[in-house]
């Protein structure tokens, strides 16, 4: 996948990730959850090529209560979800007990700020027992098992009313639609026939009427309502697996000996291993060791080591950021590129920022590495920082220098890239100038009295690209395609 495929899916991704967030703030400030991600990467959108063959588990818990949710955004509001003749890919795997709640929410993507509406809250029990009313889709390719999707129906109007009346016999209802009103019926096509109650308003795409029963209560059990000490001892991953991811947050001390016992059991499975170490590593250096072992390990497969060094990013510890910059700094073939860039990721976007562990990777001669931690770099640097930015300028190394002003523009420290301009090299000049002439014209203007003739030309040239209608963002590079088009025999 190319890097324009990348944001493409990025895009894809970030849908899911506001719906996730959404979810997770309703459920916290209104119905009393305590939630974290247990599907790893479930609130991020960052795309990587190493794929990580998780457990099958919704995406986010509450660690009070451990009741699962799975998150699900969509751009129109539906209940629809993946499935498949697959043993463990029917809509039904993944960790979902019939209690367990699959949360959905429209995602409008093209507002600013994204816009998230609409939350359902629909029980996996609701959903077996509206099994009768789903609909199949269209298979994603002709093989047998192959995956499509499965739509529970049901009608969400476009615009804002109130429920008149109801007839469960006949499954109709009406509605006020504007000065009017609107008669909605599924006649025989479901099972069951729910509605919002006779007198209640509703926004425009709420659902008003629906083939399956919404969750009664969302609301967290409280405190003992999850034996979730008793979970970390049951042979059932599905069980163990999310009970050892809540230790962390619960308190490893009074369970650690069972943690540790289950990192170091190799009958158990890799993830669930790993994971004991991830919820022990926050006060344990030995499982931090563990973990980058994991990532570094000529035996591992690559995709222990990418979950290494995700865990490794969740760890605000020093040994912890130092075990990343181990990883990103390792140029041995045996440790794959991406690898490292995954290191260098978490060491800008984990939990424990170091950007002076990053000064020494946005230079590196992995262009994959090299970009990740450029991209993660921290938008306030620390003095240090920006003096070695500024002594790169001052150097004859083109490569440190395009980082350098690449960094300091990205910033708007405009003074300072003025200021190297004085006395940098003269490969180094145009580097800053290209900088600047990225920058907007109204953080650069006050300043180009400072500049000698030419940098201010060379400057105001790569301005004029803004006043150019036929090198805009929507117009770029459009003459060209449409000259590919001129063929005609």
């Amino acid at each position: 996948m190319g890097f324009k495929e990348d944001a493409d899916f990025a895009r894809f991704l970030s849908m899911g990730v506001h719906a996730a967030d959404a979810i997770t703030r309703d459920l916290e400030d209104n119905h009393g959850h305590n939630i974290i991600e247990l599907e790893r990467y479930a609130k991020a959108n960052k795309v990587w090529q190493t794929k990580v063959k998780r457990m099958r588990l919704p995406d986010l818990m509450c660690v009070t209560c451990g009741r699962r949710f799975e998150s699900k955004g969509k751009t129109k509001l539906e209940i629809k979800l993946s499935d498949s003749t697959l043993p463990g890919r029917s809509w039904r795997d993944g960790g979902m007990r019939l209690d367990d709640v699959f949360a959905f929410a429209r995602v409008d993507m093209k507002t600013s700020p994204v816009s998230v509406s609409n939350l359902v809250y629909v029980t996996r029990r609701s959903l077996e027992n509206a099994l009768e009313s789903s609909k199949e889709g269209n298979r994603k390719s002709v093989s047998e098992g192959s995956e499509m999707d499965r739509r529970w129906p049901m009608w969400a109007p476009d615009y804002s009313g109130e429920v008149l009346t109801v007839d469960h016999g006949v499954k109709k209802i009406r509605v006020t639609k504007g000065a009017g009103t609107y008669l909605y019926g599924s006649g025989s096509r479901w099972s069951a026939f729910y509605t919002l109650a006779a007198g209640t308003p509703f926004e425009t795409g709420q659902p008003v009427a629906f083939c399956f029963r919404m969750a009664d209560s969302i609301t967290c059990a409280g405190d003992g309502s999850w034996s979730w000490q008793e979970d970390l001892l049951s042979t059932d991953d599905d069980i163990r697996f999310p009970a050892v991811k809540a230790a962390r947050f619960l308190g490893t001390e009074q369970v650690e000996e069972i943690l540790i016992r289950i990192a170091k059991d190799e009958a158990n499975d890799w993830r669930i291993r790993l994971e004991a170490h991830a919820s022990l590593a926050a006060t344990r250096p030995a499982s931090v060791a563990a973990l980058r072992t994991l990532a570094e390990g000529a035996d591992s497969a690559d995709e222990v080591r990418m979950e290494a060094v995700f865990s490794l990013s969740e760890i605000d510890t020093e040994e912890a950021a130092d075990a990343l910059y181990s990883v990103a700094g390792k140029t041995e073939p045996s440790i794959p590129e991406e690898i490292r860039a995954a290191a260098a990721w978490g060491l800008g976007a984990g939990a424990r920022q170091a950007p002076s562990k990053l000064m020494r990777l946005v230079n590196d001669p992995s262009v994959l590495v090299a970009t990740h931690a450029a991209a993660v770099m921290p938008t306030e640097l620390p003095r240090t920082c920006l003096d070695e930015l500024l002594d790169w300028l001052r150097a004859d190394d083109l490569r440190q220098a395009a980082t350098a002003a690449h960094l300091l523009a990205e910033r708007n420290l405009v003074a300072e890239l003025v200021s190297a301009l004085q006395t940098a090299p003269e490969g180094v000049r145009k580097l800053i100038i290209l900088a600047l002439g990225d920058t907007p014209r109204e953080a650069v203007s006050g300043l180009l009295n400072e500049l000698d003739a030419e940098s201010r030309a060379g400057i105001a040239t790569l301005w004029a690209k803004n006043d150019d209608w036929l090198r805009q963002p929507d117009t770029d590079g459009i003459l060209g395609a449409l000259k590919l088009q001129k063929l005609r025999r």
